[in-house]
């Protein structure tokens, strides 16, 4: 791993002293003598300004204070190694805020020309990382051709691992580390198809930087500069500020070149002893100068040698020693450098006493951005967590309040030549606690001079040498003097996204490379061909420059060491992982991603088995946990080794190429030997310099000193390790992001302990404790292989813990024991900062901690007064240890048990063999020797096996005779040989003995069984013999049975060798013979003897050789033979699929006598032969049934059917198949029309193709059980009943009459058609105008004398009378074809069979009448309670009710709500009453109110606006506009929230839209009225529009809850509401309101067409509003002074005319009757939206097309006006097919579910007879008895039609209000009161009841205006 020191939180650049204050003035600049040089130049990446990139603020000093430093609030552990504490010295330069500008400042920077990159705005950058314009793995392309590295370095080696080596990283880099250790570090590439994620947010990600100066970095130029500085600052206390730098030959002389060659030749003596001056001047580069060596003799003795001599004065001084003994409360130097020495101590006393030597720098703060943050920290506002600025350690040399005190303002001019230093009686804040550091008194304050650079005062006589006046400008102790440079580090750069830095270093390398083109490219810009890197993949282009790997290198190291030319660049270093991110995927943070699991993630190397860095017990950042680092162009990572000497191991995961340098572990002492020679003051201040990453040396420099360098080039998608204690650095050549992290092999163990070794002589702090990582191996990894690793180390842990409590015990100090663990600063020792974790040395007096090295200086207490805290007893330390080592040594024992064994016995025993391989076994470690020692046992094991199966001998396995289907015939003498019993041969053969035998002869091991088998060869051999005597003897016939019998006894003996020879083989089949022959004497004359037998025998005969020609031989040949020729015919049999009786039957015959059959087979073929007879008498009994016998189910018979199908092939079961196939059909056909899914196709009358199935069915299918045809049959007989029972059935000619009714009903119950012709001349009963006749012709036209109607003579003759007045065209007196009640239809419908609602074009007519009654049914019905009541009967309703007759007379047939109802009479009675009635007053026509808004009185604004926010707001300026297309004014498309993506969209302003009563899209708009004051009152428009309102409505409104606009109301023109008579008078009759007390004449609020009121606001009680309209109304003639007052006596009611009353009469032109109440209680009202709603009928054009809002989807609604009767809207459904396509019966609707609030608080309640009147009686009665309807059929109306309907209102031709004017709500339309809505629970939108859907657009809360 690598990084750079810490930011140490301030501006002060390197070289500041850091005694010196920032707020004192700075030296004057240098003169131009004391240094010759040509102005440099200074570089800085910052002046490239981007967009993202974030300054961090540096807060201000704290106020100086004099108190003690306190400790450290947290001091846990140390949190990385130097990447944090590396920079200890650089903290205190950061706290200071240094102000002296020193020489190193004046050279680079203030004196300096500096270069200003780029001006102008900064750079625009994306918010995200564009991850394809970076260098990533996808695209990694081969690596170029290496040719050689600059300085001549080598590579080091790249290792690409196979896909199984990859699975384990740890046994991976150990495999290589013994070749990686030679080079300090490696270079893996992953195989192909492994590539790790990049999670990382790019657009959250955000990091500090550090600012680099490239040319302060390497330790030469930095050791230069420090000395010149010192020098410069020594002169100058001297009194001579002015020293000029000496020139030779007109070069000016490099002093501190000259002082090291000085000091390399011995010294100034010795080189002027020696007279080697003038050769010192050839080595500084002067040659022919005469005088030489004593021009630079002068100049060393002048400027040199008085600062070498006043250095050694002070070392030598007694007096300004630092070792005497000092008061540790005084503020003293000293002091004040060891008060920061105890960063890990918790108590506040932590000042070091005062035998402490100056701390080390290595305790300074760490950075923030090294730091881990604390669980308890924040997050910043980007979500991640702050990074935390709180010090973990002390400073370096001052206090960080201390420190402040040189920041005071001083009040003479330090900077002149004539200001005096600082005197104690000159700074009255510090006189009363200074002290001499030299003889710590605090007298003579005005002869204490005060050092300008730690504040610390030394009297001037107490100097060496003694001062006699105080001395001109700034004066600086020697400890200052010498501390010059000593606090160099990084100063803090920008915060930066990804992207933002991206910026910046593209655009600083293609502006660097551009101005400074490297040595390739020559003078014209072109690239030359040694460096034109086409092919090289790496490389980057800069215009027509091509910039190689190589090229960066180069400029780097120029950089680097230049001396005039500064460049600052900037490098994202040591970013915790814990606050920022990973950038690979985590269980945390991607748990289902598979790379979170990956070993090679590194957030799981740390903790993987193999790393002990597992072992500790908590996450150390950028240790265990990764950091990542963001590098660009130039920035680098010095000079350094891991922590601990750990292993690091870092990935890129993209960008441009990172170039490292190692040196390796072995050359480690080499290298620091070679840079502290290289710059010996560096490391004179700053022993630890090495540990602070600040430094660089060049690699040729190295290699001269003979130190062995490699390099490496590491790219996107490769891994870098570095190994223990090598040395590495390294620098980016672009924008990259990488991630690193340390883990530690078991090799690395005896290094870490050097490691803290090391620490522990440099005092500076480790990271984690060595031994408790020790411990805490042995409690979590008890494994052999962990002992034999760790037993060494831990044995030297015990040893020197042992070692060190001895030596306590000798100063007979007390012991404790504690058996739990304490935080870790109480294990760290105060002086030299180790972990002391298994026993410490605390004393009472202090909370501090010592090692047994540094007890003394714990404290002055007696020794037995301290105490030795032990974590562990000596004895459990010990048992540790032994176990361990007992562990270790298990391996070394079982190795000496095994050689033991081996050297006791040529040929060891087996078993002892055995139970040593299984003791090895156990031992969890990989033994080399087992392998061999497993493989001897096994084979000796599989050997014992094979011995034992000849020595075990196996149960043997007897088949007699019998059990092989053969009777025995041996006699009973040989009832015990093999004549009646087959054995088993065995296995194993002489030849198998003799092999075992030779075989054990080469193993090598001894066992019982060998000698076992040796005597079982003995005995086979023997047997062997006998046998082959046996087969050579020729035995005589006579005594052939003494033969056979030796020949089975031999067998049997041979059996219990368990060997098998072949001798006894041939034996065997000399006694087999002999059986042979006996037993086929009796079988061949069986004649029960089986195939099988035969087989048998005949398998026997050839096993042993029986001959031929012997006749048993012949017969049994003669048998197999016969026997198998039947087999053979059977199996063909059996395997046909259908097999007929007269095949069974042939082979159930009797056969041959003596042939052999397979019984088995034989059995199935009579089985087959049994069941095939079965089924042919099923088959016989069905298809002749008798009378009596039970039918069989069609299924049963489909069923035998199937089954003879498998296996049979008989006449009488085909027959039958087929017949049950017919029956199979018809019965399918039959369930298909009982189900109603039947589809007749050539069938034009479906009852009479039913009714041939019957007859075939009872002709030719009554043998089978029908169950469908049956329930069929009698559905067909209900349904022939069902149509006699019709009404219009005719049984002249058998068949109904119903379409001429339908066609009457179709033409009178169009739902269109409800209101009136808009035509005078319609008078007539029928559908036909009675119009005068021509010019000169006689009309046949009679009028009634009642009600003045005018008939056609035809339709007078029809009744002789008025069919209007006359009442007995309606009770029956006039004889009528229909003579019917319409009530008993429906009760039809329902009794109806399913067959008939299926398949009846008779059902269906009877459907369409009933339901298309029934809604005229109730349409009647309502009008009929409306008009019913007194009220309500004006002459208006005439044409109405005279429609409704014309409609019931064609229909002829009588319509009522019950059987004792009759509508045609009710009609008659209501016609005779209104046509009485005078004529109405006409009506004023109506106008609607208008509005004038704050727009319209505004004046245009500058960008020619006039919009909602009325110019008010000045950054709305260019602002997009949006012009309304209605009042063609601009608008900011902001301002009314019109969509950025609504461009080519239509617009219409809030404004117009509120004025034409239409809901704004895009937000909700409330009017607020100028002169109200109340927040939550407006204006409600939407009522006044849809009233037309003389006055302003207000309501309350809750607060906003969407978009809204808010518009304010100037003035108001009042409307005219249409029920003013043309006088001016009240029109219409009044009704009382809804609490009773309202005026008698109001008429009831309406319902709009669309179901809904005509505002629901306006439902809500009305309230008086104190606020008058700017233009008023002219007042009312009878103004209601309150809402609930009665009217006048000169208001009767039937002196005013009612709304409907208009013109001269019933059709009087202008007319605009308002809705009735019950119109949208009907149940069949919604039928009326299979047409556009009956609105109003004009004469005129059809109104144009309504202003739609572009987003409103929904199309136009389609006008109510139509011009004639027959006028159907487009898309209309027809009246007559739609609803006859599937007929269905209407499902019940509540009529309170399409109620509005009008109707449920408003409408009169009916009388008791018309309680039903909403819904027809017919269909109640229909519905009660049978509550289901059919569902397969549609509704006979739309489902989105609106609930409600407009009643019948008779209009004149003429200009009206369009469809979107509405319609007016005369309640309270007349009153002058203005009505407020009030609190949320009076609002329909806050849980009120719902709004009525119209149809059109979802339900939901009215829109605001």
């Amino acid at each position: 791993m690598h990084g750079s020191p810490s930011p140490r939180g301030a501006s002060a650049r390197r070289g500041r002293s850091p005694r010196t204050s920032a707020n004192s003035p700075a030296p004057a600049a240098l003169p131009h003598d004391f240094s010759a040089k040509a102005p440099p130049t200074f570089t800085s990446c910052l002046t490239i300004a981007v967009e993202g990139a974030i300054p961090i603020e540096r807060p201000d000093p704290p106020a100086p204070t004099h108190d003690p430093p306190p400790a450290p609030v947290d001091s846990k552990r140390a949190p990385r190694k130097s990447k944090t504490d590396a920079l200890a010295a650089l903290h205190t330069h950061a706290q200071t805020t240094l102000g002296e500008e020193s020489l190193n400042d004046t050279i680079n920077d203030e004196a300096g020309i500096r270069i200003q990159l780029r001006d102008g705005p900064p750079l625009a950058v994306p918010p995200m990382l564009d991850l394809s314009t970076v260098k990533t793995p996808d695209m990694r392309p081969p690596p170029p051709k290496q040719g050689a590295r600059l300085f001549g370095l080598t590579d080091c080696p790249t290792f690409h691992p196979s896909t199984e080596q990859w699975k384990d990283p740890m046994a991976y880099i150990a495999s290589i580390s013994d070749a990686g250790k030679r080079y300090g570090m490696c270079k893996i590439v992953p195989p192909a198809g492994w590539n790790m994620p990049f999670v990382t947010d790019t657009e959250r990600f955000r990091f500090k930087t550090r600012l680099q100066r490239l040319n302060s970095i390497e330790a030469s130029s930095r050791a230069k500069v420090n000395f010149l500085e010192q020098l410069y600052r020594f002169h100058k206390q001297q009194g001579n500020p002015r020293v000029s730098v000496p020139t030779i030959n007109h070069k000016p002389l490099d002093l501190w070149l000259l002082r090291k060659e000085v000091h390399k030749l011995g010294g100034f003596e010795v080189v002027t002893r020696e007279k080697k001056w003038a050769d010192l001047g050839r080595l500084l580069g002067y040659t022919g100068i005469p005088g030489l060596a004593t021009q630079i003799r002068n100049s060393y003795s002048r400027v040199i040698l008085p600062f070498e001599q006043f250095c050694e004065r002070v070392r030598r001084s007694a007096a300004l020693s630092p070792a005497k003994t000092r008061d540790p409360q005084l503020k003293t130097h000293v002091n004040i450098q060891s008060a920061g020495s105890a960063g890990r101590l918790s108590t506040p006393t932590s000042a070091m006493d005062e035998d402490s030597p100056p701390s080390s720098p290595l305790t300074a703060t760490s950075s923030p951005l090294s730091e881990p943050p604390d669980e308890g920290e924040t997050k910043d506002s980007n979500g991640v967590k702050a990074e935390s600025s709180r010090p973990r350690r002390s400073t370096r040399n001052i206090s960080q309040d201390k420190g402040t005190r040189a920041r005071r303002a001083s009040t003479v001019n330090d900077t002149s030549l004539l200001s005096f230093a600082k005197t104690a009686t000159t700074d009255p804040k510090s006189s009363l606690e200074l002290h001499c550091e030299i003889c710590l008194k605090k007298d003579q304050g005005e002869k204490m001079l005060i050092c300008d650079g730690c504040d610390c005062g030394f009297h001037m006589f107490c100097l060496d040498p003694p001062l006699a006046n105080i001395p001109r400008g700034q004066w600086f102790c020697h400890h200052c003097l010498f501390g010059t440079g000593g606090d160099f580090g990084f100063d803090e750069g920008e915060e930066h996204s990804l992207s933002s830095f991206q910026a910046r270093d593209l655009e600083f390398r293609r502006l660097w490379f551009l101005s400074h083109p490297p040595q390739s490219v020559t003078a014209n810009g072109a690239q030359s061909s040694s460096s034109a890197q086409g092919s090289d993949p790496y490389a980057n282009r800069f215009g027509n420059m091509v910039v190689t790997e190589d090229d960066v290198e180069k400029e780097f190291w120029r950089l680097v060491q230049s001396q005039n030319e500064t460049v600052e660049v900037e490098y994202g270093a040591d970013v915790h992982s814990t606050t920022h991110g990973s950038g690979m995927p985590t269980l945390e943070t991607h748990p289902l991603d598979p790379y979170s699991k990956d070993p090679w993630n590194l957030n799981n190397i740390p903790i993987l088995p193999q790393s002990l860095l597992r072992y500790i017990k908590s996450d150390i950042s950028g240790m265990t946990v990764p950091w990542t680092y963001v590098g660009m162009i130039f920035s680098t990572f010095c000079w350094h080794n891991e922590d601990h000497y750990t292993y690091s191991i870092n990935y890129m995961h993209w960008g441009e190429t990172k170039t490292w340098y190692s040196i390796p572990g072995s050359s480690a002492d080499k290298f620091e030997a070679a840079i502290k020679k290289e710059a010996p003051d560096l490391f004179e201040a700053q022993p630890d310099l090495l540990f602070q990453l600040v430094t660089l040396m060049n690699p040729q420099r190295l290699k001269e000193d003979g130190v062995d360098v490699y390099a490496c080039n590491q790219r996107a998608g490769e891994f870098v390790v570095t190994f223990p204690k090598a040395y590495h650095a390294g620098f980016n050549h672009g924008l990259n992001f990488n991630e690193a992290v340390n883990f530690a092999l078991p090799d690395w163990l005896p290094l870490g302990l050097d490691c803290v070794k090391r620490y522990q002589e440099h005092r500076k702090l480790p990271v984690f404790s060595h031994d408790e990582l020790l411990i805490t191996i042995t409690q979590q990894s008890h494994t052999i292989q962990t002992a034999l690793w760790l037993n060494d180390s831990l044995q030297e842990m015990t040893d020197r813990e042992m070692e060190a409590r001895m030596r306590a015990r000798a100063l007979q100090m007390n012991e404790t024991l504690e058996e739990t663990d304490r935080a870790d600063d109480q294990y760290q020792c105060t002086v030299c900062k180790v972990f002391c974790y298994l026993s410490q040395i605390v004393c009472t007096c202090t909370t501090k901690v010592a090692c047994i090295d540094h007890v003394e200086q714990l404290c002055k207490c007696l020794p037995v007064n301290r105490v030795l805290r032990k974590r562990f007893s000596d004895t459990e330390l010990q048992d540790i240890q032994a176990k361990v080592s007992e562990r270790a040594a298990v391996p070394a024992v079982w190795r000496s048990k095994l050689k033991r064994l081996l050297d006791d016995s040529a040929r060891p025993p087996l078993k002892t063999l055995r139970n040593l391989y299984t003791e090895g076994e156990r031992i969890q470690y990989p033994l080399t020797e087992l392998n061999s020692l497993r493989k001897c046992v096994t084979k000796a094991t599989e050997w014992l096996e094979a011995a034992n199966g000849i020595l075990i001998r196996k149960p043997t396995r007897k088949r007699t005779r019998k059990s092989r289907g053969r009777s025995s015939t041996a006699d009973p003498a040989l009832s015990t040989g093999i004549g009646d019993e087959i054995i088993d041969k065995p296995d194993r053969t002489l030849r198998d003995l003799d092999a075992l035998l030779d075989e054990v002869e080469n193993l090598g091991f001894d066992a019982p069984e060998i000698e076992h088998l040796r005597g079982i060869k003995r005995e086979a051999e023997d047997t062997r013999r006998k046998a082959r005597a046996l087969l050579d003897a020729k035995a005589p016939p006579r005594d052939r049975e003494g033969f056979v019998q030796e020949c089975e006894r031999l067998i049997l003996h041979s059996q219990t060798l368990n060997v098998l020879v072949d001798e006894i083989v041939e034996v065997e089949k000399i006694v087999l013979r002999e059986q042979l022959v006996r037993e086929l004497d009796e079988a061949l004359d069986d004649d029960n003897v089986t195939l099988e037998d035969v087989r048998g025998l005949m398998a026997r005969a050839t096993a042993c050789n029986l001959p031929a020609e012997n006749p048993y031989m012949q017969r049994l040949e003669g048998l197999f033979r016969a026997g198998t020729n039947w087999e053979e015919k059977a199996k063909a049999l059996l395997d046909k699929q259908q097999r007929t009786l007269e095949e069974l039957e042939e082979f159930i015959k009797p056969r041959h006598s003596g042939m052999p059959v397979d019984p088995d087979m034989l059995t199935r073929i009579q089985d087959l032969r049994k069941k095939g007879k079965e089924f042919e008498k099923q088959a016989k009994v069905w298809l002749v049934a008798e009378p009596s016998a039970p039918k069989p189910k069609v299924q049963d018979v489909v069923r035998l059917v199937a089954e003879h199908d498998r296996d049979f092939d008989i006449p009488a079961v085909q027959d039958l198949k087929r017949t049950v196939d017919f029956a199979q059909d018809l019965e399918a056909r039959c369930e298909a029309v009982m189900r109603g899914i039947y589809n007749p196709q050539d069938e034009p009358d479906i009852f009479h193709t039913m009714l041939q199935w019957r007859k075939y069915a009872k002709e030719h299918l009554t043998m089978f059980a029908l169950a469908n045809f049956e329930t069929l049959d009698k559905q067909l007989a209900a349904h022939f009943r069902w149509l006699e029972g019709l009404p219009w059935w005719c049984r002249q000619h058998n068949e109904t009459h119903g379409q001429p009714i339908l066609d009457d009903v179709v033409e009178s119950t169009r739902p269109e058609d409800d209101l009136p012709p808009n035509d005078e001349y319609f008078t007539c009963i029928c559908t036909t105008p009675v119009r005068p006749p021509a010019h000169g012709t006689v009309s046949d036209a009679v009028q009634c004398d009642h009600c003045f109607a005018r008939f056609h003579g035809v339709c007078a003759a029809n009744g002789g009378s008025c069919p209007f007045c006359d009442h007995h065209h309606w009770n029956g007196t006039i004889h009528k074809e229909r003579s019917w009640h319409f009530v008993f239809l429906p009760q039809l419908l329902l009794q109806a069979p399913d067959v008939t609602k299926n398949y009846s074009e008779e059902w269906r007519q009877l459907e369409i009448i009933v339901h298309r009654v029934d809604r005229l049914c109730g349409v009647i019905g309502q009008f009929l309670v409306f008009a019913g009541q007194q009220s309500n009967q004006r002459v208006d309703y005439i044409p109405q009710v005279r429609h409704y007759m014309r409609k019931l007379y064609k229909m002829q047939f009588n319509v009522g709500s019950n059987p004792d109802a009759n509508f045609g009479l009710d009609l008659a009675s209501l016609h005779r009453i209104l046509a009485g009635q005078p004529i109405p007053v006409r009506m004023k026509k109506r106008r609607r109110p208008k509005f004038v808004f704050g727009q319209d009185i505004d004046k245009d604004w500058l960008d020619g606006t006039r919009c909602i926010c009325r110019g008010r707001t000045s950054y709305l300026m260019d602002f997009p506009k949006i012009e309304c297309e209605v009042c063609n004014k601009f608008y900011h498309g902001g301002c009314v929230f019109f969509p950025a993506d609504g461009a080519n969209s239509r617009f219409m302003c809030p404004l117009c839209c509120v004025r034409k009563n239409r809901v704004y899209p895009y937000s909700e708009v409330r009017v607020k009225h100028v002169d109200t004051k109340e927040a939550d009152v407006f204006v409600d428009t939407k009522e006044m529009l849809d009233t037309f309102s003389k006055d302003i409505v207000y309501m309350r409104l809750p607060p906003p809850y969407t978009q809204t606009l808010f518009v304010e109301l100037i003035r108001f023109t009042p409307g005219q509401p249409d029920n003013v008579a043309a006088n001016g008078s009240v029109a219409g009759p009044s009704m009382p309101s809804r609490n009773g007390g309202g005026p008698p004449g109001h008429p009831p609020p309406m319902i709009l067409a669309n179901g809904s009121s005509a505002h629901p606001r306006a439902m809500h009680n009305p309230h008086p509003h104190p606020h008058s309209h700017q233009h008023s109304h002219p007042p009312h003639p009878h103004p209601h002074p309150h809402p609930h007052a009665h009217h006048g006596p000169g208001h009767s009611p039937s002196a005013p005319l009612g709304p409907y009353d208009m013109g001269h009469g019933p059709n009087s032109a202008g007319a605009n009757i308002p809705p009735p109440p019950w119109a949208a209680t009907s149940r069949w009202s919604s039928a009326a939206a299979a047409a556009a709603p009956p609105g109003a009928r004009q004469m005129g054009g059809p109104p144009l097309e309504p202003l739609r809002s572009p987003l409103i989807t929904t199309p136009p609604q389609v006008p109510r006006k139509r011009k004639y009767p027959d006028d159907v809207p487009p898309g209309a459904p027809d009246e007559r097919l739609a609803p006859a396509a599937q007929p269905r019966s209407p499902k019940r609707h509540h009529p309170s579910q399409n109620a509005g609030p009008s109707q449920s608080q408003n409408a009169p309640q009916p009388s008791m007879a018309r309680t039903n009147s909403g819904m027809s009686p017919s269909l109640a009665m229909m519905l009660a008895q049978d509550p289901r309807s059919p569902s397969r059929q549609p509704p006979p109306y739309p489902r989105g039609a609106p609930p409600g309907m407009v009643p019948p209102s008779p209009r004149a031709p003429g200009p009206g209000p369009g469809p979107e004017d509405g319609m007016p709500s005369p309640a309270g339309s007349h009153h002058s009161v203005r009505k407020v809505k009030l609190g949320r629970g009076e609002d329909d939108r806050w849980g009120g009841p719902p709004p009525p859907h119209d149809g059109r657009s979802p339900p939901g809360p009215p829109p605001r205006h």
